[in-house]
């Protein structure tokens, strides 16, 4: 999906990352402007997927206006058993 962000059936707000250092600050980023789709790098079963949302608070019109903090909450739901969790 990565790899065709660019193209027009892509989303060009879909990112891989790889360090706990990216993924912190692309995804505070990408969650405050949309709901996210996060998944290991491996199957597709459902296993390791998690559907974010934000959790009470409205999403940025333009990606990068605004950055979540640790304090923000969203619920998220885990794809293989469809379980709901909430965090900050």
């Amino acid at each position: 999906l990565v790899k065709m962000n660019h193209m027009d059936c892509g989303l060009a707000d879909t990112y891989a990352y790889y360090s706990a250092e990216e993924l912190v600050a692309g995804f505070k980023k990408a969650a405050a402007f949309a709901p996210r789709v996060v998944k290991q790098n491996r199957g597709s079963a459902g296993e390791g997927i998690w559907l974010c949302w934000l959790d009470g608070k409205d999403y940025c019109a333009n990606l990068g206006d605004v950055i979540l903090d640790d304090n923000d909450k969203l619920k998220l739901m885990e794809m293989n058993d469809n379980h709901t969790e909430y965090h900050t």
